[in-house]
């Protein structure tokens, strides 16, 4: 339905807290803390977030969803489902209205676009990597005085790495010749990654795979040029989502920034990888 929710002061409000939701890979379902709603029988309630990746492009699922609490009672609700700026107010929001038994499930299928929550420039909905999500709820014919408020919060694991890679006698590398560099990861749930240095044509080219036997899972990169002084004359940086396929091994071309050229004007420099 149409956005609607109004401007009536909900029986119950829920504000859900992602942490590291701008590193979500599309094939997440992310579901938020339990919550009790104690002016609707007492009934527990929870939402969800996943992602329509059947489409182009991705959209945000956004949905509410009732849990098996034991509780036979049907709720006759409205509810609003919104995502909310740094400030706390909806930047955009869908409402609805159904009635809900035990394990019934409603919400948006078409949210909202993945990427206009991941990229925007005005950074509306992130601020530094978190995701602020709402729901808001009306019990149909009863009259509550007053807001019954809850908040959770939920935090994506991610591991940060840096590394240094010293390349020895850099100057006489060949076309064909290949420098590797393997990064073992502290967590058995995260795999280790291989990356590979050689000339293409006059470009330095970087490809990075991960170990076999690893789940898919999002790879952010920076890497850097770093010369004797400690200081950063090239550097640039990407992300990759590395799909599980036992067939072929996903290879990661980094987006080339530097040529051999580049690398004559300083005669000593090391590369720091930031995966």
């Amino acid at each position: 339905m149409a956005d609607d929710g109004g401007s009536k002061i909900p029986d119950f409000k829920f504000t859900w807290i992602i942490e590291n939701f701008s590193y979500c890979l599309p094939w997440m379902k992310l579901k938020s803390p339990t919550f009790t709603v104690d002016t609707m029988e007492g009934t527990e309630w929870h939402l969800l977030l996943s992602f329509k990746v059947d489409l182009d492009p991705i959209y945000i699922t956004f949905e509410i969803c009732r849990e098996d609490d034991g509780r036979p009672t049907v709720i006759d609700t409205e509810f609003e489902l919104s995502f909310l700026d740094r400030n706390g107010f909806p930047v955009v929001k869908q409402w609805n209205k159904s009635l809900f038994g035990p394990k019934d499930i409603l919400g948006f299928s078409k949210f909202f676009e993945l990427k206009d929550v991941l990229i925007r420039t005005d950074n509306d909905f992130l601020e530094e990597g978190t995701l602020t999500v709402c729901c808001r709820m009306w019990r149909i014919a009863t009259e509550i005085r007053g807001t019954s408020t809850c908040l959770g919060r939920s935090r994506l694991g991610m591991e940060h790495m840096s590394h240094q890679w010293i390349i020895q006698e850099f100057k006489t590398l060949n076309l064909g010749v290949e420098k590797t560099l393997l990064i073992q990861t502290t967590s058995k749930q995260v795999p280790s990654l291989s990356l590979s240095l050689f000339l293409d044509g006059g470009q330095i080219q970087i490809e990075i795979t991960q170990g076999d036997e690893c789940a898919s899972n999002m790879c952010y990169c920076k890497i850097s040029l770093i010369d004797v002084e400690k200081k950063v004359p090239f550097s640039t940086q990407d992300q990759h989502w590395f799909y599980s396929n036992k067939k072929r091994k996903d290879v990661w071309r980094f987006p080339i920034f530097l040529t051999k050229t580049n690398l004559w004007l300083i005669k000593h420099y090391i590369y720091q990888m930031i995966p």
